[in-house]
């Protein structure tokens, strides 16, 4: 009986840590600056930005997840919305740039 409950006890620390560790969040692009950057720079900004987005995306899926079995972590969620929002303005910002000078 007591060989049961530690072994439950050690699948579920590992099944928790295995959950937390699929919740994970990468750090945003550097953009670079648009008053300064090629063409080719800022194409590949594009290409960060959208892949940001996406991983977000599944991040936050994974906090939603996490929530469906009583773990929301809302915090986190709107953290990670914020982080979205300021690097779209950000991006949109050095866009600007990039076209105001011809590119």
């Amino acid at each position: 009986m007591k060989k049961a409950i530690l072994s439950t006890a050690i699948a579920m620390i590992l099944f928790t840590g295995a959950a937390q560790a699929a919740c994970e969040q990468g750090d945003p692009p550097t953009l670079p600056d648009g008053a300064t950057a090629s063409e080719t720079q800022m194409a590949d900004a594009v290409k960060a930005v959208k892949a940001y987005i996406a991983a977000t995306e599944e991040y936050q899926a994974c906090l939603t997840a996490e929530g469906k079995r009583g773990k929301m972590d809302i915090e986190s969620y709107n953290k990670s919305t914020e982080r979205m929002e300021k690097l779209a303005a950000n991006f949109n910002k050095q866009l600007k740039a990039f076209k105001g000078r011809g590119g």
